[in-house]
């Protein structure tokens, strides 16, 4: 009897696929994908995966449902992916990882007690009923290879079985595609060494180029540090650090050396990771110029589809390109994650370079699961790490307690310090009143009114609405209460504007100071933390183009920051003050700043979440559910900004309802917090984004209804108040 792993429509079996031929082919595919240490598991996973085809039960089913072959969830389906976890689970406690990873190759990692109540109360039954039915025992046969000689390392072993989870779940996606469409995906992307040459000769045309206009300090320290990024490309694979002042090109000569250090270690791709999307759409547009529009997957929450080739959506599944730019968010709760659509890209993390952008912003209470996945992908599968930053934190927290093959950085630019000087008179540090007392935002608003161009960042969005409203309307407002094509409007606004040497002032949150590249003559920030204030220096004088120093001036917010960890940050400066300005043109300011906040937290701090605890007993529903770059942050409501309802009712079609749709709708959503919405709906201007059939499940996401007004505000988004202010019945227009 011929036994087949999908079926068609098509009764002619000669266009179906053959089982055995895919068990061999998806495990030659996954032993390539898999790190060394791990190939033999990985090519047992793959044979065994769908052993549970071989039951007469499924082979039926398939003949009558096509969808039988991805476990379809209606009663009459016939589980198989047990069947391969039960045999790897009966044949060697070796094969744990095995085993966890075929139980969930079409949905999620399960933790040990799910997995042996699954194989006790169904797996093993099913098993003998495959072996009865025809499962071949050359097929189970296969010697079981040892782990390797670090296994006692619990979170080691815990990485190790998402590694052989993703490099199963890629190679099966990919020979399933490639039967289905008959022929397999091309990945035609150009080799890592053409393009260290390309970004080479760009960095060096730029440099050129800058000093040929003027034989500025920033130039020639620019060309420095290009200099030293390439020298440094050929230091072995490993952990790194990139110490480089604002505004010093770190973001081209951090990727050449990137690119070139790939090709010298036999690296595979550079992922560029960045906390904020409005980094990585600047960037992404660099990376390009730079290297060809081909070669550059962009992944993140914002991307608009209308701006995205077949070949980045493809790429984005995998990761199977030379250069992917990604966020923090993105990159590390692909690491802790437990289901198969984050994790099919993971095992492309393992030898690449990955270059971490602004790490001063990872969230304290998270730092220790951070360094504790960096550390492994360092040691135990080849990737080279750069924490790249202007206010370099230098703290890498896990301990010998954590891994014992933790590795020291090295800096790829030794000589950082004698850079700094470069740029100390870029602005000059300021206090407005007395840093113990809040400034009032009528006081605020006098001082910022005697400015042409400036900026101010402020912690909260009602003060930064309240400011913008007294500075005037032609005052332009950043926030998160606007969704992201309105805010990337306003941007491009602001910098107009600066180019033309118009009046701009300029009210924001903190989204703005970290990676946006804006140059203002004069910059308020309210008092944080102290690798905060610099990050908003960083956008004053930036190209230090004015005949003088710019003015930075610090001041007291009335309000406190919306977090802890902020307000910790702000505690900890107001020390620095009570002792002096604080120099942060000192590169070494940084790390005692962050020493200090560090150690008043305990390593308990670096991992409230207790999520190492649940990765060590290899629970992997609770990691997921824990680690949380971002805390909740609530509800997405679709702004009627733009086409945006022209993309509601392309989604709301019949046969609309598409991942692709979905990515369409967010660079219009905004996440509100369950309050507004209720004061939303109260207000009667919100419905469902899609209409449920079970009415008993709450809504996920909403859309502001069409010709709805003073709600969605063209120019404050959502306004911190959710719609408060107006009635009702003024809300709808027609």
């Amino acid at each position: 009897m011929n036994f087949y792993a999908h079926s068609r429509t098509d009764p002619d079996k000669a266009r179906w696929q053959e089982l055995r031929k895919h068990l061999e082919e998806v495990a030659t595919l996954a032993e390539q994908f898999a790190p060394q240490p791990w190939k033999a598991h990985a090519r047992l996973a793959g044979l065994w995966h769908d052993a549970g085809k071989y039951q007469l039960k499924f082979q039926k089913y398939i003949a009558s449902d096509i969808e039988a072959s991805n476990e379809g969830g209606d009663g009459r389906r016939v589980q198989h992916a047990i069947v391969g976890a039960a045999h790897a689970w009966r044949t060697e406690m070796d094969l744990l990882p095995v085993a966890l990873a075929i139980q969930a190759h079409h949905g999620r990692l399960k933790n040990l007690g799910l997995l042996e109540d699954a194989i006790n109360n169904v797996g093993a039954a099913l098993l003998k009923d495959a072996e009865r039915d025809g499962l071949p025992q050359e097929l189970l046969a296969a010697a079981t290879p040892p782990l390797p000689a670090n296994a006692q390392d619990k979170l080691y072993i815990a990485l190790a079985t998402r590694f052989l989870f993703s490099s199963l779940v890629d190679a099966d996606s990919l020979n399933t595609e490639e039967w289905d469409k008959g022929e397999a995906r091309q990945a035609d992307f150009d080799s890592i060494s053409v393009l260290a040459d390309r970004v080479e000769a760009a960095c060096r045309e730029t440099s050129r180029a800058a000093l040929e206009r003027a034989d500025s300090s920033l130039n020639r320290m620019r060309a420095d540090v290009l200099r030293q990024c390439l020298h440094s490309a050929s230091l072995t694979s490993g952990v790194f650090t990139l110490t480089v002042p604002t505004g010093g090109g770190k973001t081209l000569s951090g990727l050449a050396f990137a690119l070139r250090h790939a090709e010298l270690n036999g690296l595979q791709r550079v992922i560029f990771v960045a906390p904020y999307t409005s980094i990585l759409e600047q960037t992404v547009r660099v990376f390009r110029d730079a290297l060809g529009e081909c070669n550059v997957v962009e992944h993140h929450s914002n991307i608009d589809p209308d701006e995205e080739t077949d070949r980045n959506r493809q790429a984005c599944e995998n990761w199977d390109a030379p250069v992917i730019v990604t966020t923090s968010v993105q990159l590390f709760e692909t690491l802790y994650a437990d289901d198969k659509r984050r994790c099919r890209k993971l095992h492309r993390i393992g030898r690449s370079v990955i270059f971490l952008d602004e790490v001063q912003t990872f969230p304290e209470q998270l730092l220790r699961p951070i360094h504790s996945a960096l550390d492994l992908l360092t040691s135990q599968f080849g990737a080279s790490v750069v924490h790249s930053t202007a206010t370099q934190p230098r703290l890498l927290l896990t301990t010998k307690k954590d891994h014992a093959t933790a590795q020291a950085p090295r800096e790829i630019v030794p000589d950082y310090p004698r850079h700094f000087p470069v740029i100390a008179d870029r602005f000059r540090m300021e206090v407005l009143g007395d840093l113990k007392m809040p400034v009032s935002l009528e006081e605020l608003a006098a001082e910022l009114g005697r400015h042409e161009r400036v900026l101010v960042i402020v912690h909260r969005r009602q003060e930064a609405e309240e400011l913008a409203r007294a500075l005037g309307k032609d005052c332009l407002h950043l926030s998160a209460r606007m969704c992201a094509n309105h805010r990337s409007s306003v941007l491009n606004e602001v910098r107009g504007r600066l180019q033309r040497g118009e009046r701009c002032q300029l009210v924001a949150t903190q989204l703005v100071e970290a990676g946006v590249d804006l140059d203002f003559p004069v910059v308020f920030r309210a008092l944080a933390g102290l690798e905060t204030l610099a990050q908003a220096a960083g956008r004053c004088n930036r190209e230090m183009r004015l005949s003088q120093p710019g003015r930075f001036i610090v001041f007291r917010a009335p309000s406190k920051p919306p977090a802890k960890s902020l307000q910790r940050g702000l505690d900890e400066s107001l020390d620095f003050f009570r002792a002096g300005m604080p120099d942060l043109a000192d590169p070494e300011i940084f790390a005692k700043y962050t020493k200090l906040l560090l150690s008043n937290l305990g390593q308990d701090g670096t991992d409230t979440p207790k999520v190492l605890a649940h990765e060590r007993d290899l629970n992997f529903p609770e990691v997921a559910n824990r680690f949380r770059m971002i805390e909740d942050s609530g509800q997405p409501v679709v702004a009627d900004y733009g086409d945006a309802w022209r993309r509601v009712l392309e989604l709301r079609a019949p046969n609309g309802v598409t991942r692709q749709a979905f990515r369409r709708l967010q660079r219009y959503t905004v996440s509100l917090q369950p309050q507004e919405i209720a004061r939303l709906q109260k207000l009667g201007v919100l419905e469902p984004l899609l209409y449920r059939r079970d009415e008993s499940k709450p809504n996920s996401s909403w859309v502001l209804k069409e010709k709805c007004v003073d709600v969605y505000d063209a120019r404050f988004g959502f306004g911190w108040q959710g719609g408060e202010r107006v009635e009702p019945e003024s809300y709808i227009v027609g």
